[in-house]
């Protein structure tokens, strides 16, 4: 492996003991040292998007603990939000991750989510209290979503350090904790989760990130190199923590298969994406690890995953060498029937976008692409593929914010960006149009994608470390769109990988429900396809399934949602799917 030539931060040491005779290496962070005093420029005409947060009702912020001064790494990951249709009344709800507090003695608690119910025309309603999430809690950082009983109803898993939690959905706007019963018996720290149906028995299994094996210890010092001051310890001086994936039985219980399935055992896991990369109908998984190669585990056709990163080549950099990595996602941002992957990275380590060449193989273009520079300096959390500008191409989304406190060449909060895809030849840095909630510093962290009013153009919303969530509206006006509600059925349940393709259109359009991404977060399961290019009220459809049967919708009336149930449609004989030839 070679070794990155980039400038690197020199790390904090641990375990430093501190001489008596030394100035106090305590010296505690004041809020003023980490807050920018940056003030939002005036929206401005052809924004892309507007920040409503303070008209959603929705009063959320993040807690860390950090408060206690006792400089722990628990405290600086954040949380994430999930957007999902709880209820299942047509409109997305809104659930954030609530964190923790860490006290005097270093004693570490949770501190339950909130969940918000959408009521339509932008107003959301705290229902955490009635909805059964208001509970002990241990301290949680992500959030996954997915249907763990085969009821159309979508339950919670919430990853913590301590114990994580499952929460069944009751179908009557309750959820009922199931941790104990379901077999997820996780102790540990973990990060990142997603639902998808891994062995392609119809239910929905899980795959959850380890982090470190870490526990708040008083004798744990760091102090940074530069001011001598204590600071935030850093990942690699603690032990991997490993990962798991549990295979669901249809009935709200798992069993943990992380051994039989293949997968390592090492890995500092902070995001996760499941998707198809290799297109042989077996889903894969890419994980994002902290300062250790990344993994990207393609599944077999007997039933393991073998790790693949190292030849297909996307363990890190260019140069093939470990990153900070932390954000992950997928999309295809050429349409060329094959997903790409985009991962963000810690300060002066570029994002790295993987053109998916076909067959497991990728091609670093970060550089080629025009993503290189504006990100190098900022620590990458959440980010996003996703059509904002509902051209029909997919563009890129990065919060960024740092982890220590004591840096005093970048900032704690830090920029967003916003790149526009220019027909997957390039993409432009547009973030100067994005917005007046751009044009400010944040220490972001989780970021989600959906269409909150339904009306074709996606909105996002972003998790800030002790800060708010903003709930930004996407002003860009979709000339045609559709989307679409994909609705399995007893037998397949869990719809991750299930592709979606307007019929009669060159390039081709197409949408794939991936599951995971971003950081610690959920995105709208939803596919939504710009229609821009068609001067049509009407498209037909061609859906298949992960069970690879194929079906026809037709006609779809364009600018609203279908709700398309598998086995409604006009099934398609064909020896294989549409694109090309995964062989």
């Amino acid at each position: 492996m070679l070794a990155s030539c980039r400038e690197q931060p020199a790390p904090p040491q641990v375990d430093h003991p501190p001489d008596p005779s030394a100035p106090n290496v305590n010296i505690p962070v004041e809020e003023s040292e980490l807050l920018s005093d940056a003030v939002p420029r005036p929206e401005q005409p052809g924004d892309w998007f507007r920040d409503i947060t303070p008209e959603t009702g929705i009063s959320f912020r993040h807690h860390s603990g950090r408060e206690a001064q006792h400089f722990t790494m628990i405290e600086t990951f954040g949380s994430g939000v999930a957007v999902f249709d709880y209820d299942q009344d047509g409109d997305l709800d809104i659930y954030c991750a609530g964190g923790g507090t860490i006290s005097a003695e270093l004693t570490i608690l949770g501190i339950p989510g909130r969940l918000y119910q959408n009521q339509g025309d932008w107003k959301f309603l705290d229902v955490t209290p009635e909805s059964g999430l208001e509970t002990n809690i241990d301290y949680s950082h992500g959030v996954a979503v997915g249907d763990v009983n085969s009821d159309y109803y979508p339950d919670l898993f919430i990853s913590c350090f301590g114990q994580s939690r499952l929460f069944l959905n009751q179908t009557n706007g309750t959820f009922r904790e199931i941790t104990n019963e379901s077999g997820l018996n996780l102790n540990g720290w973990q990060m990142s989760a997603a639902f998808a149906d891994f062995n392609r028995d119809g239910q929905a299994d899980l795959y959850v990130t380890g982090y470190l094996q870490w526990k708040p210890d008083r004798k744990e010092l760091c102090l940074d190199p530069n001011s001598g001051l204590r600071d935030v310890c850093m990942p690699s001086n603690f032990a991997d923590a490993p990962d798991h994936l549990f295979f669901g039985h249809g009935d709200g219980t798992f069993t943990d298969v992380s051994k039989q399935a293949g997968l390592r055992t090492d890995g500092k896991g902070l995001g996760v994406v499941v998707a198809d990369f290799d297109r042989n109908h077996i889903l894969d998984i890419y994980v994002a690890n902290d300062v250790v190669r990344n993994h990207l585990y393609l599944g077999q056709q007997d039933g393991t995953w073998r790790d693949a990163a190292v030849a297909s080549g996307v363990i890190g950099n260019e140069f093939g060498a470990p990153e900070g990595s932390m954000g992950v996602h997928a999309g295809d941002i050429d349409r060329d029937g094959w997903l790409d992957l985009v991962v963000t990275n810690y300060e002066f380590e570029e994002n790295d976008l993987y053109h998916n060449e076909g067959d497991g193989l990728f091609t670093h273009m970060t550089v080629p692409l025009g993503l290189a520079g504006p990100c190098k300096p900022f620590v990458g959390f959440g980010t996003l593929l996703s059509d904002l500008d509902m051209d029909g191409w997919d563009d890129l989304v990065v919060v960024n914010g740092h982890v220590t406190y004591r840096n005093r060449k970048y900032d704690y909060q830090q920029p967003a960006f916003v790149y526009r895809n220019l027909e997957g030849k390039r993409f432009q840095n547009v973030t100067s149009a994005a917005g007046s909630w751009f044009s400010v510093p944040h220490a972001g962290r989780g970021i989600a994608v959906g269409d909150l009013n339904n009306d074709g153009a996606p909105e996002l919303i972003v998790t800030e470390q002790d800060g708010p969530v903003s709930i930004l509206q996407n002003l860009n006006s979709p000339e045609n769109w559709i989307g679409i509600q994909l609705t399995g059925d007893a037998a397949c349940s869990d719809l991750t990988g299930t592709t979606a393709t307007i019929d009669g259109v060159t390039p081709e359009i197409s949408r794939t429900v991936i599951s995971g991404g971003s950081y610690l977060s959920h995105s709208d399961q939803r596919l939504l396809f710009s229609l821009k290019a068609l001067d049509a009220d009407q498209v037909d459809l061609t859906v298949t399934w992960p069970d690879q049967t194929r079906e026809r919708f037709s006609p779809l009336g364009t600018k609203q949602y279908h709700q398309l149930e598998k086995g409604t449609g006009e099934q398609i004989i064909e020896n294989s799917p549409a694109g090309k030839d995964p062989s």
